[in-house]
């Protein structure tokens, strides 16, 4: 089994850069070894269930869309049933929470991500360009309903509190995450890898601090995603929210290629 989530990580790794057919095919190999291995055994159990997992050991980092049973169904990622139970008891957002886009420098599609945003959050705060500053985003981010952050994102192997999101003046680091008083109920990282933990650390990077923080969901990818298809993934995505969707099922109802095949709904669903 350790061996197939490493075939579907490095083949969506290759994917996000390009169509390749080795790639594919060998992801879809490994995905189906997988699907058999985890979730053939509870078919009739689940039946057609939003599924809720606690991912063990290898299975941290599996970009779990690509498994064939999961496509387009609702699925939430957490580090544990305790911690996804506190997440869906998590009190409601203090009235009047501003939406925050942020877009971050050297990221081809994350102005054009931003741009659509705005068309169903016109009142949103934007940040883009020099005024997307670490401090300026982390002080954004405070009382905030719902963030969206389309920047260039660094897991830190070994140590997750070191990852970072690239902003205008210098990275966001998880641990700056700390200093927020009321994190956003709901926030989106549109950035490569940036929702991995370490093996043994089922969502610790800064997807985990936010939801230890308070934050009910997060999505975040947990391999790279392709600049071209990000901007229309998470337009359909939002699209799905505004309709009154659970971040789960907006996110299962976007329509999925393989350079979006790592973002994962993780914490209240």
């Amino acid at each position: 089994m350790r061996h197939d989530v490493r075939v579907v990580r490095y083949a969506a790794h290759r994917l996000a850069a390009d169509d390749d057919p080795d790639a594919a095919e060998a992801l879809s190999g490994a995905a189906d070894r997988l699907d058999r291995t985890l979730l053939a055994p509870l078919r009739d159990v689940l039946g057609d269930r939003d599924l809720v997992i606690a991912p063990a050991g290898p299975l941290h980092g599996l970009p779990w869309p690509a498994l064939p049973s999961l496509a387009e169904r609702p699925v939430t990622v957490v580090p544990s049933a305790r911690a996804w139970l506190r997440a869906r008891t998590s009190p409601e957002p203090r009235p009047g929470g501003h939406v925050l886009l942020v877009a971050g420098p050297g990221l081809e599609h994350a102005a054009r991500e931003v741009a659509s945003l705005r068309r169903l959050h016109p009142d949103a705060r934007v940040l883009h360009g020099p005024r997307a500053r670490a401090e300026a985003v982390r002080d954004a981010l405070d009382g905030a309903s719902l963030a969206h952050l389309a920047a260039h994102g660094e897991f830190r192997e070994g140590n997750a509190l070191f990852s970072r999101l690239r902003l205008a003046d210098g990275p966001l680091l998880v641990h700056d995450l700390d200093e927020l008083s009321a994190p956003p109920a709901l926030v989106v990282l549109s950035a490569c890898d940036i929702g991995r933990g370490d093996e043994g650390d089922a969502v610790l990077g800064m997807a985990g601090v936010l939801l230890a923080l308070g934050t009910a969901t997060v999505i975040a990818s947990v391999t790279p995603i392709r600049d071209a298809a990000a901007p229309a993934f998470m337009s359909a995505f939002h699209t799905g929210l505004a309709a009154g969707l659970p971040p789960s099922h907006a996110l299962a109802a976007a329509p999925s290629t393989p350079g979006v095949l790592g973002v994962l709904c993780m914490g209240g669903g």
